[in-house]
Order: structure tokens, then sequence, then C-alpha cells
């Protein structure tokens, strides 16, 4: 699943408790991670995938940011 898509199908309480489990805050999610116009250090991005509870992996996070280059 993308990590837009699957951001987007959260609950606004499920929305942020995602977030604060990837360590982030719920403004950063949705101004800078949900359109990708920050990129995220190292530890958010593994937190984004895994914190998915399997949803999300981290080559999708990677594509999300256009960073899928990094994942060969």
């Amino acid at each position: 699943m993308k990590l837009r898509d699957y951001i987007e199908s959260l609950t606004t309480d499920e929305r942020e408790a995602y977030a604060r489990k990837c360590g982030t805050t719920p403004d950063y999610m949705r101004i800078h991670i949900l359109t990708a116009r920050k990129e995220p250090r190292k530890p958010l991005r593994e937190a984004l995938a895994r914190e998915s509870d399997g949803n999300v992996s981290l080559l999708e996070v990677l594509q999300h940011f256009g960073m899928a280059s990094e994942a060969a």
C-alpha cells in the first residue's frame, strides 16, 4: 500500500497514534510526510514502515519520498 493511501485511510485518532509511534507529531505528519515536502531522516523512514503493521513497506516509504534508488 502506498504511504499516502495508508495515512489517509486512518481515522484522526489512529493517525495521531501512528505519528506518536513513529516519533513525530500529527502536524508534522500532515504537513511534511503526507505531502512529501521534507525527506525524513532514516529512523523516521524506518518507523513509518515498521509502525504501519505491515501495511507499508520500507520500499514504499522510499518511493513516496522519491528515494527508491536508496533501496538498491
